[in-house]
């Protein structure tokens, strides 16, 4: 049996710009609605509030206590929080009823691991990652867990193939994939890219002898036209190239 959450409410007057001073009082605004019920602004205690909607999900049912009106049976349906501080600034509630079935969403959740996925060679592909359910509000749970350990390549899961509770009505087709195993195949685009990284990683090693500020090796000749690197002396017996002038002649030492 799912624990019985409650929370305290009053009836809010605050509207408008009374809204930022409630906050700052520590209060946080609410409302709650439903199909058959006129819609009433409230007020919780900011601290109470944040510890009941951390425990409470989606689906879980949450007692309001309403000073002045009594308790309502509501399911959260929208928080707003400050975008920097991440606290409480406004919660939507929708009041059911307890004999009216509705409709839900519960989580699915994947546990275990195929041995094909494990090795590599399948990968796991989720079709479906929330089932779409009716039932009764103290019917309603969080989520349902999912084996996938036993999966092999081209095996897949089923919506028939879940364990649903008989109270709960499933609104997907029954042949609907939940999740399957498939063959994990690396596009050509990926081997293609792989394959040039390669040929620019071994281009990058080759060192281009014309590449600027490369060494001639040991012995080597310069190239015709080749123009010296700069501070580099002639060679001995060397002609100076055509149009070159001759360099300045070292001044004599003084004589003292």
């Amino acid at each position: 049996m799912a624990e019985k959450i409650e929370m305290n409410a009053e009836v809010r007057t605050a509207i408008g710009k009374g809204i930022g001073a409630l906050r700052r009082s520590g209060k946080v605004p609410a409302i709650v609605y439903g199909s058959h019920v006129t819609p009433v602004s409230l007020q919780l205690d900011l601290r109470d509030a944040t510890n009941v909607l951390r425990k409470a999900g989606r689906n879980s049912l949450i007692t309001l206590n309403v000073a002045n009106a009594g308790p309502k049976m509501v399911l959260t349906r929208e928080i707003q929080r400050d975008p920097i501080k991440k606290t409480l600034e406004h919660i939507d509630f929708l009041e059911v009823s307890m004999t009216e079935k509705l409709a839900a969403k519960i989580v699915i959740h994947f546990i275990g691991e195929s041995a094909d996925v494990k090795s590599g060679v399948g990968v796991l592909i989720r079709e479906i990652n929330e089932l779409r359910i009716r039932c009764l509000p103290q019917d309603l749970i969080e989520e349902i867990k999912i084996d996938v350990s036993k999966l092999a390549i081209d095996q897949a899961l089923h919506v028939s193939d879940l364990a649903i509770p008989a109270s709960i009505d499933v609104l997907e087709e029954p042949t609907a994939e939940v999740a399957r195993i498939s063959r994990f195949v690396e596009s050509k685009a990926d081997e293609a890219a792989g394959a040039a990284e390669v040929e620019v990683i071994e281009k990058g090693k080759k060192e281009d002898p014309a590449a600027p500020g490369a060494k001639p090796a040991a012995g080597a000749k310069a190239a015709p036209g080749a123009k010296p690197a700069a501070g580099a002396k002639p060679p001995a017996g060397a002609k100076p190239a055509a149009g070159a002038k001759p360099a300045a002649a070292a001044p004599a030492a003084k004589k003292k």
